[in-house]
């Protein structure tokens, strides 16, 4: 994970991660375990999503096709909807829609360098243009 400057979004990713470790540790109690997948393809996946964020999808082992980020962002709040109940936290769960939805700090960065540089701004003035959208960002949810 990266740095998240919106703090919904932070909360968001970090109940996730406690969410998924409790899933994962309610299927060991169960005597059941999650699927385990060839390294090669989990490292398919991260770089998929490096280089695209939430624009392309990720590869659905299961299926054998490429998915949608909010598909299968869809489905794992749906795995881990019991856990995030449990650990009071749906809200923040059910934010990562938004965030595959309408994408990540980085994809709004982009388009503040694209509409800087459409404005004919130099690229110092882009530059200025998103550490002025990061400070605003980071302050957007207190």
């Amino acid at each position: 994970m990266d740095v998240c400057p919106r703090l919904e979004d932070t909360l968001a990713l970090a109940a996730l991660t406690q969410c998924i470790m409790r899933m994962l540790w309610r299927l060991k109690q169960r005597n059941l375990r999650w699927r385990i997948y060839d390294p090669f393809l989990i490292s398919e996946n991260r770089w998929r999503a490096q280089r695209y964020g939430v624009t392309e999808g990720l590869i659905d082992f299961g299926r054998g096709e490429i998915v949608p980020m909010a598909e299968l962002t869809e489905e794992l709040v749906g795995l881990v909807e019991e856990d995030a109940g449990i650990l009071r936290c749906v809200r923040e769960v059910e934010r990562l829609g938004r965030i595959a939805r309408d994408g990540t700090s980085s994809d709004r960065q982009r388009k503040i360098a694209r509409d800087a540089e459409a404005a004919g701004t130099d690229h110092e003035g882009q530059m200025r243009a998103i550490v002025t959208h990061l400070i605003d960002e980071f302050h957007a949810d207190l």
